[in-house]
């Protein structure tokens, strides 16, 4: 008896690690533009607006994720804010990351490093407020995603009660190997979470799974978006390999 006592044990805790590593174990996401494949990541930039043109002209504050180092990132939201001109929708102050790379491609008012600066960084988002203005702020996208514990977007709700509507463009796997390599890893519970990106991880591969059985299209941008949370967005953006 005691025997089968452990033996049913291990079997559990087996599947319970099987299930875990293959099933999803994050927040459900919702669909917002389906994986689609473009010249430019301008064009999906100008999709984003077209598709949540209601939800932008009812978020005053945005924060405009992006993954550092990766040029169609930037020009992805160069898209999105030329396609915004709109009165009352257009945002009015733009503020970048200072050392964001490539972050000249976007026209700035101001420069204000979020993390290091947030008091200032909120003090300038309340008198535009106060005067009626629009802001957009481009970050890091660990900072701006509303999935994460500890990152700056969850220190300006929770210290600050700023709010905001968060967009968050990463890059993504597109087979299962390429999960394994892939930063930020899916790691759930403190002793794997080391770096407190975890969750992040584990959206951007619950999304990406959807694109495996995909077509890659040579030297084409593939992307797709999905709403993660009330006020935030993930918008996942591959510049495709030139062969597969």
């Amino acid at each position: 008896m005691k025997y089968l006592y452990w033996a049913g044990a291990a079997g559990i805790a087996i599947l319970g690690i099987y299930f875990a590593m293959n099933f999803s174990i994050t927040p459900k996401s919702i669909p917002k533009i389906k994986f689609s494949q473009v010249e430019t990541a301008e064009e999906l930039g100008q999709a984003v607006f077209e598709r949540l043109r209601s939800e932008i002209k009812q978020a005053p504050v945005v924060l405009l994720g992006v993954t550092p180092n990766h040029i169609e990132d930037l020009e992805l939201w160069k898209g999105f804010l030329a396609a915004n001109q709109e009165p009352g929708s257009k945002y009015d102050v733009i503020i970048v990351e200072p050392m964001l790379p490539f972050v000249e491609l976007i026209p700035s008012n101001m420069r204000i490093d979020v993390k290091d600066e947030m008091v200032r960084f909120v003090e300038g988002i309340k008198k535009a407020q106060e005067q009626g203005l629009r802001v957009a702020a481009i970050v890091p996208s660990i900072y701006s995603t509303q999935l994460l514990k500890a990152n700056p977007a969850k220190r300006l709700k929770e210290e600050h009660q700023l709010d905001f509507t968060s967009f968050s463009v990463t890059k993504f796997p597109v087979t299962r190997q390429q999960e394994e390599a892939f930063e930020p890893p899916c790691a759930v519970g403190e002793e794997q979470d080391h770096t407190g990106t975890g969750a992040l991880g584990c959206m951007i591969r619950d999304i990406a799974r959807k694109t495996y059985r995909k077509k890659f299209e040579d030297n084409k941008m593939s992307g797709l978006m999905e709403q993660t949370g009330a006020k935030d967005y993930i918008i996942l953006l591959n510049r495709n390999a030139a062969s597969r």
